[in-house]
């Protein structure tokens, strides 16, 4: 038998808590998890350009060596890198890109690192 319960209070507290999707955005993708991942394993003073981070991420995403990735897998990771999943990270100061030949790590790179590497040891 279920017993009866009155969830008013608490629609209060849980109206408190923050729901901001900005928040996790940043982690809602495969390729900007891979990114932080990959700038984490990275000593902090270390940059990396464009071209790195793409085959990185392309090698993630199709799950092949980066020695034999497509040239159309790494062109759709640059485009992607650069239309949109930089310009994010760079936004919310998780990455800087102020200058255009190296992305280094952001004021908030390592907040959100401890978050997907907390992430990442809860599911394995």
């Amino acid at each position: 038998m279920t017993s009866r319960r009155d969830p008013t209070s608490h629609v209060d507290e849980l109206r408190e808590l923050s729901d901001e999707e900005e928040t996790l955005d940043p982690l809602s993708t495969l390729r900007r998890r891979t990114i932080i991942r990959y700038m984490s394993q990275l000593p902090s003073t270390d940059s990396v350009s464009t071209t790195e981070l793409a085959r990185v991420c392309a090698a993630v995403e199709q799950d092949e060596p980066i020695q034999s990735l497509s040239r159309s897998d790494f062109r759709r990771a640059v485009q992607g890198l650069r239309q949109r999943d930089l310009t994010r990270l760079s936004l919310i100061e998780i990455l800087d890109t102020s200058d255009s030949e190296s992305i280094g790590r952001g004021e908030r790179f390592e907040e959100y690192a401890e978050m997907l590497a907390t992430v990442d040891e809860k599911i394995q």
